[in-house]
């Protein structure tokens, strides 16, 4: 973890367990450490399971598993510690974060209309009318690029597409000024073009409003173009923290590098088969090659 007493996130040993049959437990984060500094954009990046959620939903308060419990031997936000209690069925957000979650669809409430939503939203946050509200609510709607304000504040979240509720779910989350913004797998339901969208709003904004950004993903290769630092994660312990653009010169494991070499490209066309992360690990722990370069030593002979 970084020395930095600047940092606006700084979290040491952080584990979380879940209740397992028989009154055991099963870890889902193991000493997990990292920090972000003010302004900065990090993404944490690993397979289904290696503990990603778990670990942004532990950090902003939001984890409500029955029977799950967290532990932190140092967690500061802001420059205060942050202490955590009990975990209890309705949770308890860590002030100045806001969180945008993986399904938007079943994030927004099904049967109100945006303009409600954000009104109810607004009004938590100060004492303004419905009428301010909605008003506030349709800057935030233009900020995050739509329009016709009139019409998407009357609408319910299955009337608008992927992209539109996505969206929203950003200007929610952004209304209330959050220091850190959390993103769980914003562009997972997308299309590649929309996926950018998304991303260029979640970089502009952060970045007009001062506030850092964690970015939960399988896209390794996204976040590169967005981000500045990258926390891989496997089996619930963070294995590495690199820069973006010096992944593979930083990587100190192999399973950062199995990850940006299973990645298909272009190169990989004329392949029987694609590599899969656990060739690219293989490899790296010098047990076998990966089904590229079988393919490559396969053509030179």
């Amino acid at each position: 973890m970084s020395d930095d007493t600047a940092a606006l996130l700084a979290i040491k040993n952080a584990s979380v367990h879940y209740a397992g049959p028989k009154g055991t437990t099963i870890p889902a984060v193991k000493g997990a450490s990292f920090s972000i500094a003010r302004g900065e954009h990090v993404a944490v990046v690993g397979e289904s399971g290696s503990g990603k959620t778990t670990l942004a939903l532990a950090i902003a308060g939001l984890l409500t598993a029955v029977g799950a419990t967290t532990e932190f031997e140092e967690f500061a936000f802001d420059g205060k510690p942050v202490r955590r209690g009990r975990i209890a069925p309705i949770p308890r957000r860590t002030p100045g974060m806001s969180m945008v979650f993986q399904n938007a669809m079943t994030s927004l409430d099904p049967v109100a209309t945006v303009g409600s939503q954000f009104v109810d939203v607004m009004r938590g946050l100060s004492k303004v009318s419905r009428k301010e509200a909605r008003a506030k609510a349709a800057e935030w709607l233009v900020s995050v690029g739509l329009k016709d304000t009139d019409r998407v504040l009357k609408l319910r979240p299955y009337e608008l597409s992927g992209g539109m509720r996505q969206r929203v779910m950003l200007a929610l989350a952004m209304c209330s000024r959050p220091k850190l913004l959390l993103a769980d797998e914003p562009t997972s339901a997308l299309d590649a073009s929309v996926s950018r969208d998304v991303m260029d709003l979640l970089r502009s904004m952060t970045e007009d409003t001062g506030a850092s950004l964690l970015i939960v993903t399988h896209d390794i290769d996204l976040v590169r173009m967005y981000v500045d630092k990258v926390v891989v994660m496997y089996h619930g312990e963070v294995v590495d923290v690199c820069d973006a653009d010096r992944i593979e010169e930083q990587a100190q494991h192999p399973y950062t590098l199995a990850l940006t070499r299973c990645v298909p490209t272009l190169d990989a066309v004329h392949l029987d088969r694609l590599p899969t992360l656990d060739d690219a690990m293989l490899a790296g722990f010098g047990l076998v090659t990966t089904a590229r370069e079988d393919d490559q030593e396969a053509v030179s002979a």
